[in-house]
């Protein structure tokens, strides 16, 4: 690419102000950042650190940079700080200097930012503010907690700039606000660890950014890493990015991965593959070997995808000749051994087929620095030195698998130690597409959670309404909700607090919250349908829906349909079902077992529930399972609303245990199957483990 590639990286953690004190930014972050974006293998940059620096200071600097550009340029400017609000809703980046009673003189106004980006002639802009919003003023002065930061509108001026120039905002979060009063952060109020800068870092650094495998990171690709990034471990946080004329993607960093998609085969090749005949299938691993060596990578990698099926041949000649054929295919390294001199450097040259000069490398420890430049690779000792371990690996990961090349630092205590051989490992699930990923929008505005549209609001609600009117209560003892005529003569009255009206009257409300509680509601929403579902199944199955078997068969129809439209429009790609954390899954299963249990337990006439009917076991067996998806889920959004169906499940089956208590006289049911849901709700309440913010 022509034209210069210029970053400014701007990060305070140290504040004058006492106010401020306490409101660390993740500045280690930002000089992590500004060591990847100054890597000539990945990003490039000339890149100029400020770090605490006084307003003036950072104000000269920023008009520096935008300051004579030429068009082709790129610039990123990055700013790790705190952004603060006046009285008239104007936002202002903290700094080390900043007196939050003062913003017009002592911050960085975002309007100053905005006038340097908008003259700067410089064509492609890119702004990241890892910054949290709200107000900061001292006492009398303004109503305190005031409202979120308009970003946009802060650099809606970036929208008339003509010329071809684009320019894009990225921002952390949408609005994060803290409360002050006097010029203090209120108590309680606790500034949650900044992952966003920690996201890009290591989007940019493991080139796990370039989602379309074209060798480049581009703005709206590494946006978008960065926000399942962040909600993975703030669900609440939500990156956003604004472009203003932009016109084609910014190539922001060099990938170090590369995708590479296998070429679909001749059907006349797949033919042979299945052949009855010995020799045509070793005819086949012939060619497929030359193809293996082919330029064109698509190719080779159906190729070596293909050749590892022939290696389960049940002919010995056939399979033996695809095995062979595979171990071609691993990268190899010339030296075998690295030894590094006094110079602290070595030098390495990967060999093989196109196919396997695709290889990554990367360093076992972090004392040691990894450069790549094609097929010659170049490791030196970083300047942290090796301290008490001076053996390392050198370790290279490609498609056709992986190898460790040992690196060892030339001294008299390490110089006798013989080292180990390089050892080809067994190829890894390398970054496989069966087909293209889909090309990401040039322009896109990067959400969290999406919100539901109104057409599905209207239709939950108005279905939750009219559940609520299928199963009204009456007047008193004026409907069953199930009757047990034989054996047991049991039977329950609907009333207003039964799990029936409450379900249904939680999904009214879930239903109009949709578009404001978000996965909260969407939790809710289908604990309650669920509940009703399972409920009318079993009460009409069972056959102890007496009076109210047409409310009961109304209730099963209108519950399916209602899972079908969400499971239509929620669209779950995928579902797993491990791992999941040790602790959390015996509380539920056993939680689920004192279900059980309950059901099981007799009074004084032999009866049990179970004796009712034992589909009464649907409850407890729906209850886990959604507990169990809400444990292994590892998307934040999926295991919010998974956990709020569940608890919503747990409560509705606590209050359905309730008429054992008080009509059956039976405590002990009642207190197992409270135990068994605060169990089932303790289990998928304990957090799950978080992802380091850094690489």
């Amino acid at each position: 690419m022509s034209g210069s590639r210029v970053a400014l990286v701007v990060a305070n953690d140290r504040y004058d102000d006492p106010g401020l004190r306490r409101l660390v930014a993740p500045a280690q972050d930002a000089s992590a950042l500004a060591e990847v974006l100054a890597d000539p293998a990945v990003g490039g940059f000339e890149v100029q650190v400020l770090r605490n620096a006084s307003a003036q200071a950072i104000r000269i600097a920023v008009e520096d940079f935008f300051a004579d550009r030429v068009p082709e340029d790129l610039l990123l400017l990055h700013f790790s700080c705190h952004g603060l609000k006046n009285a008239a809703g104007e936002l202002y980046l903290a700094v080390a200097d900043t007196r939050p009673s003062r913003l017009a003189s002592t911050a960085v106004a975002a309007d100053f930012v905005n006038r340097q980006m908008a003259d700067s002639r410089a064509q492609r802009i890119a702004l990241f503010l890892d910054c949290c919003y709200g107000g900061a003023f001292p006492r009398g002065m303004v109503v305190r907690a005031a409202g979120e930061a308009q970003v946009q509108d802060a650099f809606a001026r970036q929208a008339d700039v003509g010329g071809g120039r684009g320019r894009v905002v990225v921002t952390a979060s949408s609005a994060m606000e803290y409360a002050f009063e006097g010029g203090q952060l209120t108590t309680g109020a606790a500034p949650a660890p900044s992952v966003f800068t920690g996201a890009v870092v290591d989007g940019l650094t493991t080139g796990e950014a370039d989602r379309d495998g074209d060798g480049w990171v581009g703005l709206t690709e590494l946006v978008g890493f960065v926000s399942d990034q962040v909600h993975r471990v703030t669900p609440n946080q939500n990156p956003q990015m604004w472009t203003f004329g932009s016109q084609g993607e910014l190539l922001i960093a060099r990938s170090r991965i590369r995708r590479i998609t296998a070429a679909p085969l001749a059907a006349e090749l797949v033919e042979a593959m299945e052949s009855p005949l010995p020799a045509a299938r070793f005819g086949v691993v012939d060619y497929l070997r030359e193809r293996l060596s082919d330029a064109d990578l698509g190719q080779a990698y159906a190729a070596w995808q293909a050749l590892h099926r022939m290696a389960l041949d049940d002919s010995r000649k056939v399979s033996e000749a695809a095995a062979a054929a595979i171990t071609s295919a691993v990268p190899k390294v010339t030296p075998p051994e690295l030894t590094l001199d006094d110079t602290g450097a070595a030098e390495a040259r990967l060999e093989g087929p196109p196919l396997a000069l695709t290889a990554v490398a990367s360093a076992a420890d972090g004392w040691l620095t990894v450069e790549q430049d094609g097929s010659l690779i170049r490791v030196q000792v970083g300047e942290a030195g090796p301290g008490a371990s001076p053996a390392t690996a050198l370790l290279l990961t490609g498609p056709t698998g992986e190898l460790s090349i040992p690196v060892r630092v030339t001294s008299t205590d390490t110089a006798s130690k013989p080292q180990p051989a390089a050892t080809p490992q067994p190829p890894p699930l390398y970054v496989e597409q069966d087909k293209p990923a889909p090309k990401e929008p040039e322009q896109k505005t990067v959400v969290a959670a999406p919100t539901q549209p109104w057409w599905l609001v209207a239709v939950l609600t108005l279905a939750a309404a009219f559940l609520v009117l299928v199963n009204w209560p009456g007047s008193t003892n004026s409907r069953k909700l199930w009757y047990d005529p034989d054996p047991t003569g049991w039977y329950v009255y609907r009333t207003w607090i039964d799990s029936a009206i409450l379900a249904s009257f939680g999904a009214v409300v879930a239903s109009l919250l949709l578009r404001f509680a978000g996965p909260l509601a969407l939790g809710v929403l289908i604990g309650c349908v669920v509940s009703l579902l399972e409920d009318s199944l079993v009460i009409l199955v069972g056959g102890i829906s007496a009076d109210e078997t047409s409310a009961w068969a109304v209730t099963v129809g209108v519950t399916a349909a209602l899972i079908v439209v969400l499971v239509l429009t929620q669209r779950p790609r995928t579902w797993p079902l491990r791992p999941v954390k040790p602790l959390p899954a015996a509380l539920v299963v056993a939680g689920g077992l004192l279900l059980v249990v309950a059901l099981s337990i007799q009074d004084s006439s032999g009866y049990s529930l179970l004796t009712v009917t034992p589909l009464f076991l649907l409850e407890p067996l729906v209850t886990v399972a959604l507990a169990w998806s809400a444990l292994a889920s590892v998307d934040a959004v999926r295991r919010t609303w998974l956990t709020a169906g569940t608890l919503t499940l747990a409560v509705l089956g606590a209050i359905a245990a309730i008429p054992t208590w008080t009509e059956g006289h039976s405590v002990p049911v009642f207190l197992v199957y409270l135990v068994g849901n605060v169990l089932l709700a303790a289990g998928v309440l304990i957090p799950g483990r978080r992802l380091p913010s850094r690489p």
